[in-house]
């Protein structure tokens, strides 16, 4: 079991945009020197709940900021990015970082956005495929000549050409059961998201395994990632009362046909949130059901930074102890 964080960089009340990113590289430069493997950082546009809309650029700062732990993006949406200039920054990256960038990306999860950035609606799943095919041929050969219905231009080379052979790590958001299965097919790695709930969880990993399986793909060796929310308190109750101020504005933009209280209290009840017993029994759940063999963990819900800080510093303990 591997371990690393990631940053929603949510912006709720009484706070500023340079606060929550501040807290972010502190954070992330603390615990480049513990035992943590990974950092990613997610996108989102247009609304507070997450306010990096460029997660490759600040991967790039924080890799400048430290020495060696991996860092990239959570959810960089390849279906309203232009793929030739997401295989130039990512190859970019892994050549300054010396192969530590960690290419993790996902399909667009928003209507909205697929409108404001000129793609077409009807044709998102061809889009999507389109620019992973571009960026993965980059990758691996380190140029590019697509042709089909979407992109079409000379054999172009890709500049820089990756540092890490094949291309960065990847690893992408299990958005959907077609994102899935499309992931099954070519043995990539997902991750699950935390909002997901266990239920949805297990039945993606199942559903992978069974398209694996139909397409003749072996994925023995493939390794998932689990995103969970962390809010460890000896008092539950101001745990879970800061982590539901955290979620509210989330679930009400993402979730508005749901009923809100019933969601937050999944989200509660299904990320590690309360006291330390609570967290460990919430995590070893989800970990169960998705089946992954590393947990990404976000401290942001923790208002006060020193207690972020020390629970951080209990993971990274047992992290030394049981899994090093």
């Amino acid at each position: 079991m591997k371990f690393g964080l990631f940053f929603q960089n949510f912006l709720t009340e009484n706070q500023s945009s340079e606060v929550v990113l501040d807290r972010m590289i502190e954070i992330a430069t603390y615990v480049d020197e513990l035992n943590f493997e990974q950092i990613s950082v997610y996108e989102n546009h247009f609304s507070p709940n997450g306010i990096v809309g460029a997660p490759l650029t600040v991967s790039g700062f924080l890799l400048g900021l430290t020495k060696k732990i991996k860092i990239g993006s959570l959810n960089h949406i390849l279906t309203t990015h232009h793929p030739v200039r997401s295989a130039e920054e990512a190859c970019l990256l892994d050549q300054m970082s010396e192969g530590r960038f960690i290419f993790g990306f996902s399909d667009c999860e928003k209507e909205s956005e697929m409108a404001f950035f000129n793609r077409q609606l009807d044709s998102q799943e061809q889009i999507f495929n389109a620019c992973y095919d571009i960026i993965s041929e980059s990758f691996s050969t380190g140029y590019c000549h697509p042709d089909n219905d979407f992109f079409n231009f000379p054999k172009i080379s890709v500049n820089p050409h990756a540092f890490t052979p094949g291309g960065p790590l990847q690893y992408v958001t299990a958005s959907s059961s077609k994102v899935v299965e499309w992931a099954a097919k070519k043995a990539l790695p997902l991750i699950f998201k935390w909002d997901d709930s266990n239920q949805t969880r297990s039945q993606y990993v199942e559903q992978y395994k069974a398209a694996a399986l139909r397409f003749g793909v072996d994925v023995t060796n493939v390794g998932h990632q689990l995103t969970l929310m962390v809010n460890e308190n000896s008092d539950s109750t101001v745990a879970k009362q800061e982590s539901r101020e955290y979620f509210s504005a989330f679930v009400k933009e993402m979730y508005p046909s749901v009923e809100h209280e019933e969601k937050l209290e999944e989200l509660i009840a299904e990320n590690a949130i309360g006291n330390c017993d609570e967290c460990l029994e919430a995590s070893k759940l989800a970990l169960e059901k998705s089946g992954a063999s590393q947990l990404l963990m976000s401290f942001e819900s923790i208002k006060n930074l020193a207690h972020q800080k020390s629970v951080i510093n209990l993971i990274n303990e047992n992290i030394g102890k049981y899994h090093m």
